[in-house]
């Protein structure tokens, strides 16, 4: 029987440097779940823990329970503004004692999963070292029931796959990874790819990102017997950088889609007192970065506010951590002090949260200039809220034809598609409804299924 092995080796470390899972790391936890789910008896995950050979299991269990770690801790209460990142993302209406609380709450936050890390670190070190010890052929055969601390090296065998579907860009030595998988395993070699943006987009990504991601890809991908990625937009982005670095691909990479699972909140559960009052406000999920054209949604809003006054526009709000490149960005809003309160940022929202979030917005906006899907845009449909999205890459793969699309780069067009939005509350109300009528939310089964296909591990 064929193994798909699952490399969440950079799942876990995000996980141990931040509050939530981001983009990447949400597909990567809702594509693991799947995998599960269609073939729980042939789906192992992995993380390396030495060298570029040394990989141990990791169970199932113990992912979904950090997950749970993580995903309902709750960063802060109260009339929450911005993130705590630095003093230049203080909101306008947090008091000293509240700031002070804030950052209680998330330093406690990170010291709870650390601990959740190390023990489950601890755990499969030791597991590790009694496999060592020994290598008795009965041993063996135990490892192969155990849920975590096996070795790899042990427990993979001619035919199986080998999954990369995350960003494990900062080991430079990946390639000797695939090679030891390839020749002395002989073990089939998976990518998923999930953009090239820091390739076609660099403008939008860090230089030390851009250098490391570059250089993994130039030495990973031409190893790859199978590539899949998350869009056909990503699909024709790989195959065009293939033919800039003369890489050969064995066959055209495999568009797999993104799912849209939508986590509601418990029938019953009190909405938490910190969020916007329902219908009030304009929703916009994704981290804060430049390339997620936050800027623009303040420009817009800010004119906004000019011509028709801030009683008669709705709030704007940002949920999601505070990324890269918009130190400049936190320091303008609050120099013009958040809109006076017609802008909000919501850090890292809970399950819970966002799942209010989205059920209680008027629509939900997306400008971003450049993505490899667009999730916050399958998410806003599967929630039943209509999406002005951004037309650009692969974006409109996700909203499909319910989405409604606009030029990110262009102030105007960005202006005119909202305004009409919020001129026309029947037909916003018509939208909506069609939405809710007509929209199928892609299935994360089905995009593991693909992946699947491809293995010999989804066949009996």
């Amino acid at each position: 029987m064929s193994m798909l092995w699952v490399d969440v080796t950079d799942l876990l470390d995000y996980l141990g440097q931040h509050n939530r899972p981001s983009g990447i790391q949400r597909v990567v936890s809702e594509l693991g779940r799947a995998l599960v789910a269609c073939v729980p008896e042939r789906v192992r995950f992995v993380r390396r823990f030495a060298g570029p050979c040394d990989f141990e299991t990791v169970s199932w269990q113990d992912m979904e329970s950090l997950f749970a770690k993580t995903a309902e801790k709750v960063i802060a209460h109260g009339t929450v503004q911005t993130a705590v990142s630095s003093s230049d993302d203080a909101g306008p209406s947090i008091p000293p004692q509240g700031r002070f609380a804030l950052i209680r709450e998330s330093a406690a936050m990170q010291i709870s999963t650390f601990r959740h890390l190390n023990r489950l670190a601890d755990n499969l070190v030791s597991r590790v070292r009694r496999a060592v010890r020994h290598r008795s052929g009965q041993h063996h055969a135990s490892l192969l029931h155990a849920d975590s601390g096996g070795l790899l090296s042990e427990l993979a065998r001619p035919g199986d796959f080998f999954l990369v579907p995350g960003s494990p860009w900062d080991f430079a030595d990946y390639s000797q990874t695939v090679r030891w998988l390839r020749d002395s395993r002989r073990v089939t070699f998976g990518l998923l790819i999930h953009d090239m943006i820091p390739i076609f987009n660099p403008e939008w990504c860090d230089r030390g990102v851009i250098a490391s991601f570059t250089s993994w890809h130039r030495t990973v991908l031409p190893l790859a017997d199978h590539v899949f990625t998350t869009s056909a937009a990503t699909a024709c982005d790989v195959q065009k950088y293939a033919r800039q670095e003369r890489i050969s691909l064995p066959s055209e990479p495999v568009p797999i889609g993104v799912g849209a699972a939508f986590h509601r909140h418990t029938p019953g559960s009190g909405r938490p007192s910190h969020l916007p009052a329902p219908n009030s406000y304009v929703l916009f999920v994704s981290t804060l970065e430049a390339r997620k054209n936050h800027i623009q949604m303040v420009r817009v809003w800010r004119r906004l506010v000019e011509e028709r006054g801030a009683a008669h526009v709705p709030t704007l709000v940002f949920a999601g951590r505070a990324g890269w490149l918009v130190h400049d960005l936190m320091q303008q809003l609050a120099g013009m002090n958040w809109l006076d309160g017609k802008i909000r940022h919501i850090p890292s929202p809970t399950d819970r949260e966002l799942a209010f979030l989205y059920e209680d917005c008027l629509f939900t906006v997306f400008p971003s200039l450049a993505e490899g899907w667009g999730l916050p845009v399958s998410e806003s449909l599967a929630a039943g809220k209509p999406c002005l999205a951004s037309g650009t890459t692969a974006i409109p793969e996700a909203g499909e034809s319910l989405a409604r699309y606009f030029d990110p780069d262009n102030a105007e067009d960005v202006f005119k598609a909202i305004s009409e939005t919020l001129d026309d509350p029947q037909a916003l109300s018509e939208w909506s409804d069609r939405i809710r009528r007509t929209y199928s939310p892609p299935q994360w089964r089905d995009c593991a299924q693909r992946i699947l296909d491809r293995t010999a591990c989804g066949q009996s």
